[in-house]
């Protein structure tokens, strides 16, 4: 099957000079040019940025620093901690690049490039916010070389890689086909790999993608995501920011630099932040009146599309019909109870119901909203309670159109 594709090849002076461009260019994990660090520095200066507190609040700031997690900078507040934060929005919009290939990575990651080569144990995309970015191929889960193609087989291998080789897939006679190996390099002329002990080649102009081995051990979830300005992502833990250049630590233990005016966001996975639509409840009790039953979800509407709010769009929430009783343990862990609470944005101003936070199976919040109303930012004392209960019940109209959403609902711990 693979005669035709696959050939026996000896080592030959493209690996070599492979070797010497790799030296030239990489000095550490993530370099980046002179040029591109100097433009970072004038954007940085120039753009202002907010900082977006665990309850809500945004701060705007003139500049930041960040060093084993504690925050500074002009207007930042005294004794700020990345842990206090739900995210870091920059000045710079997204602007999202057309990609030959998409690189992605450990954590949830994925940065859009124009072209990836490998060698030495690393991963070199060329990226449109500098001249080049380096991983340490480790980190490495996948290369897409064709982004927009369908990609059945190729997503299957990305959920279940192996733990032992390297699947390559392929274009033949308009198709695709794959072969497991180890990849050794990748030029923009051919891809090295062994397979069953013997080095084969192929042309790169035939790869579709590469599913990189994984180690069975899952990575713990990462503390910040990156949104990038040309919609790459980064995940990692967000150690250092001088000047112009941020330090994230990846999943993995190596660290990568990057200008921080290539940054347009960041989330923060706060310790002491729970999202509801992450934990499992433990009792749930729905019942409609005259509509159809439709399950809770998690971070979805009702009916399964994207939360929304007005004009806002959530990523993170928990979308019910009324009427419907969703109970958290809460164990006196918590703080308080934060939401952005109303009728979904699909209802087209439809809708009326009443949204209640129990505390231990008693009312402490009660709050009727009609599908005109504008979201509502809520904050709950939970502090005294063992458990935590969201509840939707109908208002007029029986409960026709009653898509509430719990955006972004969440409990706090003190600091």
């Amino acid at each position: 099957m693979l005669d035709y594709d696959v050939r026996m090849n000896a080592p030959s002076s493209i690996d070599c000079r492979w070797t010497i461009g790799v030296a030239t260019l990489v000095a550490a994990i993530g370099w980046l040019s002179a040029a591109s660090i100097a433009s970072a520095q004038k954007a940085t200066e120039a753009g202002p940025m907010a900082l977006v507190l665990l309850d809500g609040q945004s701060v705007a700031i003139k500049s930041l620093a960040i060093a084993a997690g504690e925050l500074s900078g002009d207007a930042v507040p005294n004794g700020l901690h990345l842990d206090d934060l739900r995210r870091i929005d920059l000045a710079t919009p997204i602007a999202p690049q057309k990609a030959n290939v998409i690189v992605e990575l450990r954590g949830g990651g994925r940065v859009l490039g124009s072209s990836a080569t490998i060698g030495d144990d690393k991963c070199l995309v060329e990226w449109s916010l500098g001249e080049q970015i380096g991983f340490p191929i480790d980190v490495v889960r996948a290369i897409r070389f064709e982004p927009a193609a369908p990609a059945g087989e190729l997503d299957k291998a990305i959920g279940t890689p192996a733990a032992d080789a390297d699947r390559i897939f392929f274009k033949v006679d308009g198709k695709t086909d794959s072969v497991t190996g180890l990849i050794e390099s990748l030029t923009a002329e051919q891809v090295v790999f062994q397979l069953e002990g013997q080095e084969r080649t192929l042309p790169s102009e035939r790869l579709f993608g590469i599913v990189f081995a994984q180690p069975l051990v899952q990575d713990e979830p990462t503390r910040c995501l990156l949104s990038l300005r040309d919609g790459s992502l980064l995940a990692g833990d967000l150690t250092d920011l001088r000047g112009a250049t941020a330090t994230l630590a990846l999943p993995g233990g190596s660290n990568l630099e990057l200008p921080w005016s290539a940054v347009s966001k960041v989330e923060v996975r706060s310790d002491r932040v729970a999202f509801l639509s992450d934990l499992k409840p433990i009792a749930v009790e729905e019942r409609t009146l005259v509509t159809l039953h439709r399950p809770w979800q998690r971070d979805k509407s009702v009916s399964g599309k994207p939360l929304r709010l007005g004009s806002r769009t959530f990523d993170k929430g928990l979308g019910v019909h009324s009427r419907a009783a969703l109970t958290f343990a809460a164990g006196r862990e918590y703080a308080t109870l934060a939401a952005v609470i109303g009728i979904d944005a699909e209802t087209a101003g439809k809708g009326d119901c009443v949204f209640t936070v129990l505390g231990d199976g008693q009312p402490i919040f009660s709050k009727r909203m009609k599908g005109t109303d504008p979201p509502q930012d809520i904050q709950v004392d939970i502090g005294k309670f063992e458990q935590v209960t969201l509840l939707v019940e109908p208002g007029a109209d029986l409960d026709l159109a009653d898509h509430a959403d719990w955006c972004e609902a969440r409990m706090i711990k003190t600091k």
